[in-house]
């Protein structure tokens, strides 16, 4: 018995630098990392959602070549997938792959390559930072650890290649190359790691809607996932859709005047161009959702969080940052709301609330500070407006 012990123990004492190493040295540099890829992101994110337009354009010129020949049946899914297996040439390299409705089982290969060097920076900066830490420890961990958390965390890159495809989608589907190609009724494309797990960050559905329908589905609040839906320009207005997740679903041009959506997980979605007068976002997930050129007049987003980026069950939130650009916010209710790096740029905030003591997490112009009502509690705890 004393000898089960003694290995037992020993074996605790092997494992305990281990355990110190991950918690006191690589987690904060993943912190470190997922934060230095975001800050140039959001830093370049024109320059870095545009590079896809091209590799895009490319293989849609190879796509059409193949229907014209005959030897390519309508698309129904684009695949981008970061490759691990480049990594060992210093390259982070990315597929993008073209199948029909029959996807993996489609044997008619139609492949372009896109590299993301600068994304493959941070993560070669990130290995030599950890394994620096690691020899700090002695012979007590051994350089192939370095080498497993490198290869593991490579998913926090393949996080932002998802995020910057979907950044891009709107703009690759109007391009004349998209556009000359025969698509499946039901046209995704889908972004993620190379034949295993991906995600829609796009979907196209060619067929009628029935708005009636989608409501009752949204009202029923079962806990039923409505993520990466396409409900373009559907009347979904007045509904009660408390709770309701409808991630990464496209809103875009549709219409949610007086809707309750308070609750709701809205992570990605894009409402541009929506209107949505006093639907209620309040204490909603709001990280990466788009709102540009929304009518948001008397809208409730007391308490609503899409700020700073964050990890969520192995995925970062919050890429971009929320975005209201030329948004008309008139008279709405922006109190404890979340809402750091959110993009104000040409937005009406006319009578909008916000509190007083958040005043610096909100990127707005000298105008649009004097446009605002500024709130704070009072010594009985009501909220009152600040006068200047």
């Amino acid at each position: 018995m004393r000898k089960r012990t003694n290995a037992g123990e020993e074996k605790r004492l092997q494992q305990e630098p281990l355990k110190r190493w991950l918690s006191q040295e690589v987690a904060p540099q993943q912190e470190a990392l997922i934060k230095r890829m975001g800050v140039e992101v959001r830093e370049q994110a024109e320059a870095r959602i545009r590079e896809w337009i091209e590799p895009f354009r490319k293989l849609c010129l190879r796509i059409h070549a193949m229907q014209e020949a005959g030897n390519k049946r309508p698309i129904a899914y684009i695949h981008v997938s970061y490759l691990r297996s480049w990594l060992g040439q210093g390259k982070l390299m990315c597929s993008l792959e073209a199948y029909d409705d029959t996807w993996y089982l489609d044997r008619a290969a139609c492949m372009e390559l896109h590299e993301l060097p600068w994304l493959y920076d941070h993560l070669e900066r990130y290995r030599k930072n950890i394994d620096e830490a690691r020899k700090s420890y002695g012979t007590d961990i051994l350089p192939l650890e370095s080498d497993r958390v490198w290869m593991e965390d490579v998913s926090i890159a393949g996080h932002y290649v998802v995020s910057l495809v979907r950044a891009a989608a709107s703009r690759i589907v109007e391009l004349p190359e998209v556009q000359r190609i025969q698509r499946a009724n039901t046209f995704r494309i889908r972004a993620g790691e190379y034949l295993d797990l991906s995600e829609d960050v796009w979907v196209e559905v060619r067929e009628e809607k029935d708005a009636a329908a989608i409501r009752a589905s949204l009202e029923r609040q079962d806990g039923t996932l409505h993520r990466y839906e396409d409900w373009r320009k559907l009347d979904l207005s007045g509904g009660c859709y408390e709770g309701a997740d409808v991630a990464y679903s496209h809103l875009t041009g549709s219409n949610l005047t007086g809707s309750r959506l308070n609750k709701s997980v809205c992570l990605g979605v894009d409402f541009c161009g929506s209107r949505m007068r006093d639907v209620d976002l309040s204490q909603s997930v709001l990280y990466d959702a788009n709102f540009s050129r929304c009518d948001l007049q008397g809208a409730n987003f007391q308490e609503a969080v899409g700020g700073e980026p964050l990890i969520h069950e192995g995925q970062v939130m919050g890429t971009f940052g929320v975005s209201f650009a030329g948004a008309n916010l008139q008279g709405a209710n922006l109190m404890f709301a979340d809402l750091e790096h959110a993009d104000f740029r040409g937005a009406d905030l006319r009578g909008a609330k916000i509190i007083l003591q958040e005043a610096a997490k909100f990127a707005l112009s000298e105008e649009q500070k004097r446009q605002v009502r500024w709130m704070e509690e009072d010594e009985t705890g009501r909220l009152v407006e600040v006068r200047n």
